[in-house]
């Protein structure tokens, strides 16, 4: 029987400080008047004092605080005459005490059992599906459906995405059985839409095969997020062993019929949806369900960054794959390491923000926190450079021992590389809530690579791009990295 945990703990994904309903601080606002004094900072620790007992652990955590309540590095210039908020905040602290106030220790950060082990094999998850795509070449020849394969990759990656951001709102709302309904419920809408386009890309000529393989691949994207969603990682695997097996099949003996392959997919992805919706649908907790209108107040435009960036970030690569779905297979499979390190990515992703919050509780001064930050972050984009990097390292020993390592396909497979470092900086930039300067990147990046010149077209073109992207993504954090409250 499929263990339940509760949603709370096992849950993955985008929650973040600004689509959390608590306030960042977790205190009331200070309605306490201030005591009298000649020196506005005494009035304001007053005011901390009785609203809070003073009880921070460091100058950063009672500056997460100031922020909240609205103090800015220019208040605190112009009111109370320091330099920025964390200077304020550290003589605040200061005379706070003085009033015989001791700092708590630090706070435990409570663990998820197997959690980093899940979402380091979160690539292999993600790379499943491809051990089939040899067998649907075959049964489409001589003319794959590309434009298919393309509405199903890009359709199955923005609906997961926004579907996923919207069940985080009902679940930061303490609605975690609205949160899986509305996830079964979208899910199977997803797949309603995936499968109109492909009987509508049947109709204009795809042939039969894109009315099974858009919404046979939305599905399987679909339920594989939902899964992900409850940390059910073990069953999207036993699930689709049988898949995995009939494809693997078929690529070791090509007198083998394709339809011996494709058959059993469609069967493993029907039954993995079919789990997928029934364990959204039998959340345990109480029956409550709050008004989507209520769950999503305010939160309309910032669903529309989610879906844009989402968007972008997949018409980015999916337009750098399409030139190669069909003659060029040495160099399309050069994509493989990025999806297979895409688990260390996230994985560096969630370290970097828990180690990020653990820096709150150190003996930092502002300046060394933000160099300590930007030096971990430098850190983690070269771990997930190295990884991806052996990954295709052996990839392209393999491809060399076939004959078939050109320049074009090493160059694709460095373009693979450096794109893992900027989804890094991708989760990071997300999870402060920069959804708009994201959508700004991207669209940027996707500009530069749709108008490259005939010279450095192609996999030269790509690398470029996601070189670029790299460097603006880092320019994007800027204004939001060493704030503080990003790590509450």
């Amino acid at each position: 029987m499929m263990r339940h945990a509760p949603m709370a703990v096992a849950a993955r994904g985008w929650a973040t400080e600004d689509t959390v309903a608590m306030p960042i601080t977790g205190q009331e606002p200070l309605l306490v008047r201030p005591a009298p004094s000649t020196d506005p900072l005494d009035a304001l620790v007053a005011e901390i004092h009785a609203g809070s007992g003073g009880q921070f652990v460091d100058g950063l955590q009672l500056a997460a605080l100031l922020e909240a309540q609205g103090v800015t590095d220019h208040t605190a210039r112009v009111q109370y005459g320091f330099r920025d908020v964390f200077e304020l905040a550290a003589e605040a602290r200061t005379r706070l005490a003085e009033l015989g106030h001791e700092a708590p220790r630090r706070p435990a950060r409570p663990r998820r059992r197997g959690q980093a082990v899940r979402e380091l094999l979160h690539g292999a998850l993600y790379l499943l599906p491809s051990v089939l795509f040899p067998a649907v070449l075959a049964i489409a020849r001589p003319h794959p459906p590309v434009p298919a394969i393309v509405a199903a990759g890009l359709l199955g990656w923005v609906w997961a995405g926004g579907m996923t951001w919207m069940a985080y709102q009902y679940l930061n709302a303490g609605e975690e059985r609205a949160a899986g309904r509305f996830l079964a419920l979208a899910a199977a809408v997803g797949v309603g839409v995936a499968g109109l386009i492909g009987a509508g890309s049947a109709a204009t000529g795809a042939g039969a095969i894109a009315a099974l393989l858009v919404p046979a691949a939305v599905a399987y994207q679909l339920a594989s997020t939902v899964l992900l969603f409850f940390g059910d990682e073990a069953w999207l695997v036993a699930l689709m062993v049988p898949a995995v097996l009939a494809g693997g099949a078929f690529l070791l003996d090509h007198r083998m019929a394709p339809a011996a392959a494709i058959v059993p997919a469609l069967v493993c992805v029907a039954v993995t949806f079919g789990v997928a919706l029934s364990r959204a649908l039998h959340v345990p907790g109480e029956r409550t369900r709050a008004p989507l209108r209520t769950v999503m107040r305010g939160r309309w435009a910032r669903l529309a960054l989610v879906v844009a960036y989402t968007g972008l970030l997949a018409a980015l690569v999916l337009q750098a794959q399409v030139p190669y779905l069909v003659h060029h297979f040495d160099i399309l499979v050069t994509a493989l390491p990025l999806v297979v390190s895409m688990g260390f990515v996230e994985w560096r992703a969630r370290r970097f923000d828990e180690r990020s919050r653990d820096m709150l509780h150190d003996p930092w001064g502002p300046r060394r926190f933000r160099r300590r930050l930007w030096g971990r972050l430098g850190a983690d984009v070269a771990a997930c450079w190295l990884v991806a990097a052996a990954a295709a390292g052996l990839l392209l020993a393999a491809l060399r021992q076939a004959g078939s390592l050109t320049p074009s396909v090493a160059t694709m497979a460095a373009a693979n590389v450096v794109l893992a470092g900027a989804c890094f900086l991708v989760f990071v930039l997300a999870g402060h809530g920069g959804y708009g300067r994201l959508c700004l990147v991207l669209a940027v990046a996707l500009g530069a690579y749709s108008v490259a010149p005939g010279p450095f077209a192609g996999t030269t073109a790509f690398l470029g791009t996601v070189t670029l992207l790299s460097a603006l993504l880092a320019v994007a954090l800027t204004p939001s990295l060493g704030t503080v409250r990003h790590y509450r």
